[in-house]
């Protein structure tokens, strides 16, 4: 292996430490994330062509076969998660803002890295999008009328623009990754799934340092607004994937379960900032910014747990 690829081989595998590095570099040195801002589209993309790169037709077959679990979930993530949250914080003491971007960000559709992800921690890969892909394309019909209804928020989204430009994003990312499947070979592939992994990790990273872009500015002015920002997208990410995997727990198999978890718990609110970005305000921009430590330190933690859980079901 050369230079370059043991370069992002060890990368790979320095995950957790990376995941944990990333999330707090662009708060500590606020010049490089305005630096990687510009870079967030590709950085995102990186991850979710690799889980396609990664993705076994066997198991996709499977899934698509009974398709009864990821539609399900699909139907779960846009709507019967934001009811939830709504549900249990009717009697919160919550400002009206931060309620409603709570109650939003959990009628997203699960982050398109997912699929990472799933790679990083072991899990379901095939599971996760074919969660993703369907609930994305559903999210400009899906989110408006339940952000307003569930959370009074009016989000204004052109529809057919933002399916357009999903359908390019993730239709061109499948094309290069089978026109790359093709020419390079199972074989190789999966040879290289150490380069692989390690060119997800340098995708996330790259894009948790450019969210934070103007975050460190608004934290140092309100310190406590941000905090309790930080302590809520916390608690709705881990309570999301907690609930939806305890529930499946005693159905289906535990990869299963801690799959349907990961998707229900990590949702793409950026994907809706990045359609209403002139007119978001500046909770909606801090809010997703913060939403990033969740989606970056569970997985340290979860990297540790899920394969004695995994190995648990094996041995029994």
């Amino acid at each position: 292996m050369n230079v370059l690829g043991s370069g992002l081989a060890w990368i790979g595998r320095q995950a957790s430490l990376l995941f944990f590095l990333g999330v707090f570099t662009g708060v500590v040195v606020p010049p490089l994330a305005s630096l990687a801002a510009p870079l967030l589209l590709p950085a995102i993309l990186l991850p979710f062509v690799v889980a396609l790169l990664k993705l076994e037709p066997a198991s996709l077959l499977h899934h698509a076969r009974r398709p009864g679990l990821a539609l399900g979930l699909v139907a779960w993530s846009l709507v019967g998660a934001p009811a939830l949250v709504a549900l249990v914080l009717w009697p919160a003491s919550l400002a009206p803002e931060l309620r409603a971007l709570l109650i939003t960000t959990a009628a997203c559709a699960p982050l398109m890295a997912s699929g990472a992800l799933a790679v990083l921690l072991g899990l379901d890969v095939a599971l996760a999008l074919l969660v993703v892909v369907p609930a994305t394309a559903l999210v400009p019909l899906t989110v408006p009328p339940i952000a307003l209804w569930l959370a009074g928020l009016a989000i204004d989204l052109d529809a057919a623009t933002l399916g357009l430009r999903l359908a390019v994003i993730v239709l061109g990312s499948a094309a290069f990754a089978l026109v790359l499947r093709r020419r390079v070979g199972t074989a190789r592939l999966a040879a290289a799934a150490p380069v692989l992994d390690g060119l997800a990790v340098l995708g996330f990273v790259v894009f948790a340092v450019g969210i934070m872009d103007g975050f460190t500015a608004t934290a140092l002015d309100r310190p406590r607004f941000v905090l309790a920002i930080v302590l809520a997208v916390c608690v709705l990410n881990a309570g999301l994937q907690a609930v939806t995997a305890l529930c499946l727990w005693p159905f289906v198999a535990r990869r299963t379960a801690l799959t349907a978890g990961l998707v229900a718990g990590n949702n793409n609110l950026g994907l809706v900032l990045a359609s209403v970005l002139d007119a978001a305000p500046t909770t909606m921009l801090v809010f997703v910014a913060a939403a990033q430590f969740p989606i970056y330190l569970l997985p340290i933690v979860q990297r540790r747990l899920y394969p004695r859980l995994l190995a648990a079901e094996k041995s029994a």
